[in-house]
């Protein structure tokens, strides 16, 4: 026996073949169990009248419980009703219906993934007497795609989050940049700068004699106090400059917190209209450089004034914390913007038209040289609260010197 292609074949066993096995019911009943995939018929009623293996193992149900019944009978309302709805349109079109996805839950409450699809079978007449629905279970399937997706928004945030990062890093770098070269600037300008003020404020105090001996006029001594203000505001950037540039080591000595916030409050100007408070407590002594410390608190004490331009109420106090004393700056004015408390602590921040944004930096840079920490606890309103905590003195710290 050959093929058309010219090769011999074996020729094919010969099989009994009987017409009345394929009509016979028991027989396709097997052909239909043996299916992996879960398969049901249901007549006009919409009452199941043959289901496979593969169906009442997925659905936890004998097919004794489900022949002659409705899924009303075993599933949940919802779901129920939208079998109904999914039959009722295969059977008033006459066409397979095709269901992506819908979900079955089963007689132990858990809940399956299907895709199915709904065939009409057509009886004599064209008339469509029975429903046979073939399903494909995509339980699984939808949990992988599920995770995937979990995955991928996880990827992303990470990636926004990267993103995010690497910008905040290139744009400290850039900062970092513009600081250093302020910093290298800061030295030589600074000086080269300072003394011509020095020349300016010799040569105001001079007028200012003059205009006292001839009789001054108001207008002339307004004029000479904005000149002195305007040079003292530009000694207090030149500071800042110097302070930023060249932080040193700190060189401890043992000191009294109280002490240290009295000598800074002397070193800064309180306008009349702002009343100071003190409250000191007793505390252990710190091991601090004084003049750093000291610098820091200027700085805070600065901003506290320059927050209340209407006057208003400063208070310093100085407490006990265990391991370390609370040296605590407060003013009642109106606080700190939002957008300013995010970035508080960042170089070339000021909401002054005349600062540089350098004190809050260096006061922090110069009470953690000495072990310490600066942070705002409260930004208001009403008023700022500023924490400057300081390490109390060590055994072996050197001892203040006479």
């Amino acid at each position: 026996m050959s093929d058309d292609d010219g090769k011999t074949r074996p020729p094919l066993p010969s099989i009994p073949w009987r017409e009345e096995a394929v009509a016979d019911a028991s027989f396709l009943a097997q052909v239909v169990d043996t299916v992996a995939h879960p398969i049901f018929v249901k007549d006009r009623a919409f009452r199941f009248v043959l289901l496979n293996r593969a169906f009442a193992q997925m659905v936890g149900f004998s097919r004794a419980e489900m022949l002659g019944k409705t899924d009303y009978d075993f599933f949940p309302a919802e779901e129920a009703d939208f079998f109904r709805a999914k039959d009722t349109e295969m059977f008033e079109s006459g066409r397979s219906v095709n269901i992506d996805e819908e979900t079955i839950t089963d007689k132990h409450g858990q809940r399956h993934v299907l895709s199915t699809t709904k065939v009409p079978l057509v009886g004599e007449g064209g008339r469509v007497t029975h429903l046979i629905g073939i399903i494909s279970e995509i339980t699984r399937l939808k949990a992988i795609e599920e995770a995937l997706r979990r995955a991928n928004e996880e990827l992303e945030l990470r990636v926004e989050e990267r993103t995010r990062a690497l910008r905040a890093a290139q744009e400290d770098l850039v900062r970092k940049e513009r600081l250093a070269v302020l910093g290298r600037l800061a030295g030589g300008v600074a000086h080269q700068i300072r003394n011509p003020l020095g020349v300016i404020k010799n040569a105001a105090y001079v007028l200012e004699r003059g205009i006292r001996e001839r009789g001054a006029t108001d207008d002339a001594t307004r004029a000479i106090a904005i000149v002195h203000d305007e040079i003292d505001r530009a000694n207090q950037i030149i500071t800042g400059l110097l302070e930023y540039a060249r932080v040193r080591a700190p060189i401890r000595t043992t000191e009294d917190a109280a002490d240290l916030a009295r000598e800074a409050l002397d070193r800064v100007s309180v306008p009349a209209d702002v009343r100071v408070e003190i409250r000191a407590e007793l505390t252990p002594p710190v091991a601090v450089d004084r003049d750093q410390v000291c610098g820091a608190l200027e700085n805070l004490l600065r901003n506290a004034i320059d927050a209340m331009p209407n006057g208003g109420t400063l208070v310093v106090e100085t407490r006990a914390l265990g391991k370390w004393v609370a040296v605590v700056v407060r003013d009642s004015g109106g606080g700190l913007a939002a957008e300013v408390r995010e970035r508080l602590f960042e170089p070339l921040l000021t909401t002054k038209a005349t600062g540089l944004g350098l004190g809050l930096v260096t006061a922090r840079t110069l009470v953690e040289g000495q072990g310490g920490r600066l942070r705002c606890v409260d930004a208001g309103p009403p008023g700022a609260v500023f924490e400057m905590l300081l390490p109390v003195t060590p055994s072996e710290a050197p001892a203040k010197p006479s």
